[in-house]
């Protein structure tokens, strides 16, 4: 290999690293999406899905390439001239509303949960407007319009690139707004001074009409007054704020501006749509998404992202909406054609060499060591490390060029594995140390340790099993194979109780790898942890090849239901908090259709899953929660990957890591540079260059 090859290969790895709207170019400039574009379905299937004119929802962990099938999407639509469409990153709008507000003065004087709500849709319509601009100046001016729009000759597209702009400018203009905005808030504490005296009256009556002695009646009522009081509240917040910009008509002169241009549809991309707290993704579904859906006259389709467990579609008729999921299991799980992981090989098989292609113009064979070890085989390692999630298969390689690559050797398995445990150790087990060394809520700090102790019970029970059977106390034929080192990362649980490995599986510690039925018949869900971790924890990734050994993960050794069980009784209690009935875990389905109601003394939404908590733990997090040093999550994982760097980084470098804008990137660090002294920021070569002080490095 030449220094070109290497140089070449680095650019087909970094292109795979890459989160969301990156655009991958080659040494001309050339937008090289087209080129790169790999569907996960051969035949292109989800692309095809995509331009269907219906709502599409894709559903999928970080780094499943949701955002590169939208983009490929929008490349394609851009062809027919008939269709507009506007991407959206949700994350962003919450990021820019959250500072913005509370920069404006009579907002900040007023802050609330209403008024950023308020601000989170004022920045919505003004991002919508924003992009639609950039989009139709970008991508649908001829050369005559450019030519019209230098010697400011009127043209239709320059004319409705102008109103566009007019109501941006409407939107942007805090002085016009000002007057409106402040007389909306005073509406809104009047609205809270009235409401409250109406509960505290209902509250008042309803204990002097009824006897202590009736205490469930009492709660129950006590209960329903509050919350529709609550509930009338947020609605009367919503419809008061929406006057301010009367979203709907603005939709409508918007699509007036696009059917003046005669395009018949727009195809509205919202992007990171499951990046942002439920409550807040709850708003935007209810006041932003279920808006354009019930206003465009079916003008607007939706096209979102979003992550398992977090997809919020509120009033969105399901049956007129496709959803697909990206993550290994049910991605494959319903093609018929082939077993899934053989199908999920072809899949990272195809990326690999077509990267390679575009970029090296070589094959696998030229960067990987194939005398031993065929090119399937390393595809088959390449699956099992990443579960085709495309960013982990671009950092494994990035780590594995480092290894042999860059001092011109092949890649070998023995290289793979070492960049495997290297991903894990440095990216994955991130999440964790989030939990002792950033801000974040009290609860949520607990919920990540006590992810921890649950992820340490599973590898403890694994690492058990491995003994049993290396030394004869499992006598299961089926483990005779491999007694000196037999297999021990996969694991079953019962379906319904699937919800509790959420967490650990967002975050790739497990990974959900099949259904079977148990041996005494039920449906069961198969996990696999992290091959990385597996590495770590020397547990051998997978099970015996043959036919003979099908049934090898539905071995008793294997059923981890207790285990889960008794994990939720040592970290999690149910409870009414007015009359104090304690639920159990089966319980928990029927109370969240009948909205958290009490089902024993009949209080609405009075039923709260509370958070359990060892007195080790308790300390632990007490200490953490003193610190006066703490970083925003993002800030600390900035910190921590700069360093992991080398601690000299650029701008656009940690704007691709963390997977945020560059304006995000400054504001991250404006502080960690001005109050902290954690880093130092200068310019070369035009990039903005970011040093980790030895201070900042100590803090790490």
């Amino acid at each position: 290999m030449n220094r070109i090859d290497i140089e070449t290969f680095n650019k087909a790895v970094e292109s795979l690293r890459q989160y969301r709207r990156y655009e991958i170019v080659d040494e001309n400039n050339k937008n090289l999406l087209d080129d790169i574009y790999v569907d996960p379905i051969e035949g292109d299937a989800l692309l095809r899905l995509c331009l269907k004119d219906n709502t599409t929802v894709l559903v999928g962990r970080k780094g499943t390439g949701k955002s590169t099938i939208f983009m490929k999407m929008q490349n394609e639509l851009r062809k027919s001239k008939e269709v507009m469409t506007c991407y959206i990153d949700v994350k962003t709008i919450f990021d820019t509303a959250k500072r913005n507000y509370t920069t404006i003065n009579y907002l900040k004087a007023n802050n609330s949960k209403e008024i950023e709500n308020y601000s989170i849709q004022r920045q919505f319509i003004l991002d919508f407007v924003s992009e639609l601009i950039s989009e139709i100046s970008k991508n649908y001016k001829t050369k005559l319009d450019q030519l019209k729009d230098k010697f400011h000759i009127p043209s239709k597209i320059n004319g409705s690139i102008k109103k566009l702009e007019e109501i941006r400018d409407r939107i942007q203009n805090n002085a016009h707004l000002g007057s409106i905005e402040l007389q909306t808030l005073q509406e809104v504490k009047l609205s809270v001074v009235e409401e409250n005296k109406n509960e505290n009256s209902i509250c008042g009556k309803v204990e002097n009409d009824i006897a202590v002695k009736d205490l469930s009646v009492k709660s129950s009522v006590l209960g329903e007054a509050k919350s529709s009081s609550a509930n009338e509240n947020e609605k009367k917040y919503n419809r008061v704020f929406a006057r301010i910009f009367e979203i709907t008509e603005l939709v409508e002169e918007i699509k007036k501006v696009l059917q003046d241009l005669e395009m018949k549809r727009l195809y509205l991309i919202l992007d990171d749509y499951s990046e942002i707290d439920q409550d807040s993704l709850r708003m935007f579904c209810d006041l932003v998404v279920n808006t354009l859906n019930n206003t465009s006259d079916n003008y607007i389709k939706l096209k979102i992202s979003a992550y398992p467990g977090r997809v919020e579609l509120g009033e969105l008729d399901r049956q007129k909406i496709d959803i697909r999921y990206l993550d290994y299991y049910q991605l494959y799980v319903n093609d018929k054609r082939t077993d899934m992981e053989k199908a999920a090989v072809n899949y990272t098989q195809r990326i690999i060499e077509n990267r390679l292609k575009v970029f090296t113009q070589h094959g696998i064979d030229y960067y990987f060591d194939t005398e031993k070890v065929s090119v399937e085989e390393y595809c088959t390692y390449l699956f099992r490390m990443t579960l085709n999630v495309v960013r982990h298969l671009g950092l494994i390689l990035d780590y594995a060029q480092e290894y042999s690559i860059a001092r011109n050797e092949k890649i070998t398995i023995g290289v793979l594995n070492e960049a495997s445990k290297r991903f894990y150790n440095e990216r994955l087990s991130l999440f964790f140390e989030e939990g002792k060394s950033a801000q974040m809520t009290y609860d949520d700090r607990v919920e990540i340790f006590h992810l921890r102790t649950l992820l340490l019970s599973i590898i403890q029970r694994e690492k058990e099993i491995k003994t049993s059977i290396r030394t004869n106390k499992y006598t299961a034929k089926i483990f005779d194979a491999e007694r000196t080192n037999p297999y021990t990362s996969h694991f079953y649980i019962s379906k319904q109780i699937e919800h509790i490995l959420g967490s650990l599986e967002l975050n790739f510690f497990v990974n959900k790898y099949n259904e079977m039925s148990s041996k005494n018949g039920e449906k069961v869900s198969i996990y696999a942890l992290n091959y990385g971790l597996c590495l770590n924890e020397n547990l051998r990734w997978g099970k015996p090849d043959g036919n003979e050994a099908r049934t090898y993960f539905i071995e008793s050794p294997f059923n981890f239901n207790n285990l889960l069980m008794d994990f939720l009784k040592d970290t999690k209690e149910i409870v009414c908090d007015i009359c104090g009935y304690v639920y159990s875990e089966d319980d928990l389905d029927i109370l969240k259709r009948h909205n958290m109601n009490c089902l024993e003394c009949g209080a609405k939404n009075s039923v709260v899953v509370k958070k359990r908590i060892s007195d080790s733990y308790k300390k632990e997090i007490e200490e953490i929660e003193k610190r006066g040093n703490l970083l925003e999550r993002e800030q600390y994982i900035f910190m921590k990957l700069a360093i992991i760097k080398g601690g000299r980084v650029t701008a656009r470098e940690m704007s691709l890591e963390l997977d945020v804008t560059s304006q995000k990137i400054g504001w991250l660090t404006k502080k960690l540079e001005e109050e902290f002294y954690y880093l130092s920021k200068s310019r070369e070569a035009g990039n903005t260059i970011y040093t980790i002080s030895e201070l900042g490095k100590q803090m790490i």
